[in-house]
């Protein structure tokens, strides 16, 4: 897919004998996505990441898999740990989404280079979601609740949820120091948090 009309043509002309490629001239943030199971790559602009990124995994039909060549910092920022620390968007993804970064390219790749390093984005579609559909709403919910804003730390960003006795224990049990702050947790903490919080209000 190739927005630009021009290039459209041109990768028409060298795709012409190839029976397999078809060259469609369109946006694709608004170009109807495939019913069928489908993967995507593409090497896409590092402006629009974030709103394709946000089309893909909002779609009502999702890939399975989408491979995307983005700027470094905004692949980190999707992926989280092991790759930078946790984001919003990234614990938002990942109970749905498998989120990697599984190659670094040099800037010399492409032609022209680019001003920042680009690199491959895997996003892949857990066939078993760590949180259930029906729990899902209140999962974001919590994140966006509990996940916040920079000076302040875990424990006083947990305490609109949990009691002061309920965030000591978990984190002695599972090992984070509740003074830091909210992006020092990993997913899994955070997965660990919300599935004890979903207990204490059943």
């Amino acid at each position: 897919m190739e927005l630009d009309g021009a290039l459209s043509e041109a990768l028409r002309a060298r795709f012409l004998s190839e029976t397999r490629v078809t060259i469609v001239n369109s946006d694709f943030l608004r170009f109807g996505l495939p019913e069928v199971p489908y993967k995507v790559l593409g090497n896409i602009p590092f402006n629009r990441t974030a709103a394709i990124v946000r089309r893909l995994v909002q779609a009502d039909s999702p890939p399975q898999d989408a491979y995307l060549v983005v700027q470094r910092e905004a692949a980190e920022r999707f992926a989280g740990s092991p790759f930078s620390r946790e984001t919003l968007p990234s614990l938002l993804l990942k109970p749905w989404w498998q989120i990697e970064i599984v190659r670094r390219f040099r800037r010399t790749d492409f032609d022209p280079s680019p001003g920042v390093d680009a690199v491959a984005l895997w996003l892949a579609r857990r066939t078993r979601p760590l949180v259930d559909r029906f729990q899902a709403a209140d999962y974001r919910r919590f994140i966006r609740s509990c996940f916040g804003r920079d000076g302040r730390s875990i424990g006083r960003c947990l305490r609109s949820e949990l009691t002061r006795t309920q965030i000591h224990r978990l984190s002695r049990d599972l090992s984070f120091d509740a003074s830091g702050p909210p992006r020092s947790l990993t997913f899994d903490h955070w997965l660990a948090l919300f599935r004890l919080w979903s207990v204490t209000r059943s």
